[in-house]
């Protein structure tokens, strides 16, 4: 290729086990002749390179990653993630239930050792409890400490030593110190550390990968939203059922009603009406016909459509809006930047320190032997066992918390920012309320009944599927139902993305739908200004009346953003929907017109928050439910899904109200601070322990033994402070005392045309 422009690809990363190997492998990439850039986050196992193909390639840069022990693959190429998060789930369960069965046996033997002298238990039984707890240990060192030594020995050849060097460096010198003693007929041994060491620290794993295992991938759920599979027809009108990566530019294909679609393109033949809502945020149903784009995703809602393929697969919208949210998701703070430098100078430090000890101790006279002893406690005492629980048992303590309150975290960074959340953005549709179509206004011609009006809508559309349709029917009366209005003999015929006709036996005719419907059947309608979504009905040629549509504002909302500006909070709705809609809501949950960004794309609405994120006023938060929320939910600093989100939108969110809607937001928030606190605590802890840790191991004070003791103490002290997380029982209360709801928006009980 003899072009300068340079060349990218998004890999799936298998093999790491932390994220010193993702500085390991990122390194290593970078360093490659011709790399330009290259990204990988642990956290999403992805890896994005940027390469000048005039220097190397992507086999090249392949291969160097595999040289390192890790397998790349393009992400369009890879299986699902889902079932490789599983099995090493299962192995990790595997190491700990070993090691932890193991290291039973190994404190037993070492308890009596250390609460024992030679005057109590001969030496022999003495001797003979050292050589049980190394075998015992045996198992723990050589099977389930494998992940640590491999992810050391990685790291070193990247020349990006990690927080798994010490734990190898203390796990092989208690080991082999022990091994040695024990070969000598001594029973003063410290196979306790070794093995408690490999036994905290996968806990502390298999804690981390519990909670990264609910995240399900974010990309996939998107693009797993349109139909895979697609009707293909040839020039003779033949069909053929294809998957749809396999459809070329071009092609005729026929989507019939209540499927989605599987490619962008422009219909040639047929109308329908198609719903968009998880693609823009539109909660009306938008008809199309001969010459109308339709895009993958949307569901076809009452009408068979032929569609010209625009975009193949990978070209389409969704593809468009995976790619942001893949970018978004591989983003790395400037914190996260900070801590793995200090994990790269920290771990030379202590292996430097240790080898002084054991060099300066053998110098000056102490002993080798002793010298040895002092310098593996030095190591045993440093090894981050606090550390590497510190944050994933405050994790699981506070998401087991929130998960019984409904709500799932899902990721630390979001719980971390929770605290400093300025600015809040608020979906419309689904988030602000309920999601479903109800009637807020009927407006009924002079002489004509609110219950008749309904009663002859639903008559006509009885056979319909659409959502508005379901909702009329559900407003008769069940004795009505199926008297009235099911029984009643008579013929409908709907006309997509308009309305309905329906003639009886008796020779009624009534007409159920938009405006311009009933006017193209010569019926004289009203000019209505309503910012609902109107079904208008007429009998015989006469209006009467409308029946307005809208979601309701969910019941908390209006408290719920209270409480976000009792906070100190900036709170602005930003939906897809028309702003005449998006008004009546903003007014009935108390938000005002200036705080209303309406008619927003979803590649608009992460623009504005990535706005207010350089705009440094806080941390930004977007609370949403669609697929058109999934660009924004990833862009925020913390992205939040209410209960009724769609699967793509609830893997691109940091917390997922489960549960619930808006009205949980604030308790969501003040559990993920009470965890964050406890995560704070748990680290400050472990710092302290290590501060005062380390100079009394250099000086003598701390054998291995006792630094074994000191690091299970400090492990415990963790664990019980998590512990205190997880029993907390007391809840937020409301702003104003208690919850109520949302009244509706009014209806109207008649209308004159005089």
């Amino acid at each position: 290729m003899a072009s300068g422009t340079p060349d990218s690809a998004t890999l799936d990363v298998r093999g790491m086990w932390c994220t010193s190997c993702a500085n390991a492998l990122e390194r290593v990439l970078q360093r490659q002749p011709g790399a330009l850039d290259a990204r990988v986050s642990f956290a999403s196992e992805s890896a994005t390179v940027e390469w000048d193909p005039r220097r190397t390639s992507l086999d090249h840069l392949l291969a160097a990653a595999a040289k390192l022990g890790y397998e790349c693959t393009p992400e369009s190429e890879t299986p699902d993630r889902r079932a490789h998060t599983a099995a090493l789930l299962d192995d990790l369960t595997l190491r700990l239930v070993i090691a932890a069965f193991c290291s039973m046996w190994v404190m037993t033997a070492q308890t009596t050792l250390y609460f024992t002298t030679a005057a109590t238990v001969p030496e022999p039984v003495r001797h003979g409890l050292a050589v049980l707890a190394g075998i015992a240990t045996l198992p723990v060192v050589g099977y389930c400490a494998q992940p640590f030594f491999k992810a050391a020995w990685r790291t070193l050849r990247a020349r990006v030593p990690g927080m798994d060097c010490l734990v190898a460096m203390g796990t092989s010198a208690s080991f082999l110190l022990s091994l040695w003693r024990v070969a000598y007929g001594e029973s003063t041994v410290y196979f306790d550390s070794a093995a408690m060491i490999v036994t905290f620290l996968l806990a502390g794993r298999w804690l981390e990968l519990r909670v990264r295992s609910r995240m399900s991938d974010a990309v996939r759920a998107l693009l797993d939203l349109p139909a895979q599979t697609a009707r293909v027809l040839a020039s003779d009108g033949a069909q053929t059922v294809m998957l749809a990566k396999r459809v070329a530019t071009g092609s005729i294909i026929r989507v019939l009603p209540g499927e989605r679609l599987p490619l962008d393109g422009v219909v040639t033949d047929g109308r329908s009406s198609l719903d968009r809502s998880l693609l823009t945020g539109e909660s009306e149903l938008v008809g199309v016909e001969r010459g109308s784009f339709v895009e993958a995703g949307a569901l076809n809602a009452d009408g068979e459509l032929l569609v010209c393929v625009k975009y193949g697969w990978g070209e389409r919208r969704v593809d468009s809006i995976a790619a942001s949210v893949r970018a978004m998701l591989a983003r790395k703070t400037a914190s996260q930047a900070i801590a793995e430098r200090f994990t790269r100078r920290l771990v030379p430090a202590i292996a430097m320190i240790a080898l002084l000890v054991f060099v300066g101790g053998g110098l000056l006279g102490m002993g080798w032997a002793d010298a040895l002893e002092r310098a593996v406690a030095v190591l045993v005492v440093t090894c981050p066992c606090a550390l590497g629980m510190a944050v994933p048992l405050a994790l699981s303590a506070g998401v087991g918390r929130a998960a019984r309150e409904g709500i799932l975290f899902r990721d630390v960074e979001a719980i971390e920012k929770a605290g400093k959340l300025r600015m809040f953005f608020l979906d419309k549709t689904g988030t602000l309320t309920e999601g479903k179509p109800r009637l807020v206004s009927a407006r009924a011609a002079s002489g004509v009944r609110e219950a008749e009006l309904i009663e002859e809508a639903a008559r006509a559309e009885r056979g319909s599927e659409h959502p508005i349709a379901a909702a009329i029917r559900a407003l008769v009366a069940p004795d009505r139902l199926a008297g009235a209005v099911e029984a009643s003999r008579g013929t409908s015929r709907a006309v997509a993305g308009a309305g309905v006709a329906w003639e009886g036996a008796d020779g009624k005719c009534i007409l159920a739908g938009t405006a311009a419907f009933l006017r193209s059947h010569d019926v004289q309608v009203p000019e209505i200004d309503d910012a609902n979504t109107a079904v208008h009905v007429a009998r015989n040629g006469r209006w009467r009346g409308m029946l307005g549509f809208a979601d309701r504002p969910r019941e908390g909302a209006r408290d719920a953003v209270a409480s976000l500006r009792a906070q100190g909070a900036t709170v602005t709705m930003l939906t897809g929907d028309r702003p005449i809609v998006a008004r009546a809501i903003a007014q009935a949950v108390g938000l005002g017109d200036d705080s209303i960004l309406a008619a927003q794309s979803p590649e608009r609405k992460a623009a504005h928050i990535v706005h207010a994120q350089a705009a440094g006023r806080g941390a930004v938060a977007f609370v949403g439910d669609g697929l058109n929320d999934a660009p924004a939910l990833a862009a925020a600093d913390v992205g939040i899904a209410v209960g009724s989100a769609s699967p793509a939108s609830m893997a691109a969110a940091s917390i997922v109200l489960v549960d619930a809607g808006i009205e949980k937001l604030d308790l969501a928030l003040q559990l993920a601070r009470r965890t964050a606190r406890a995560m704070h605590q748990n680290l400050a802890a472990a710092v302290v322990y290590n501060a005062l840790a380390i100079p009394a191991a250099v000086f003598g004070c701390v054998s291995p033994a006792t630094a074994a003791a000191l690091m299970v103490a400090s492990s415990m002290s963790v664990t019980l402070n998590a512990g205190r997380l997880a029993v907390r029982t007391d809840r937020p209360p409301a702003p104003n005392g208690t919850s109520r709801p949302v009244r509706a928006l009014s209806t109207e009980q008649t209308w004159s045309t005089s």
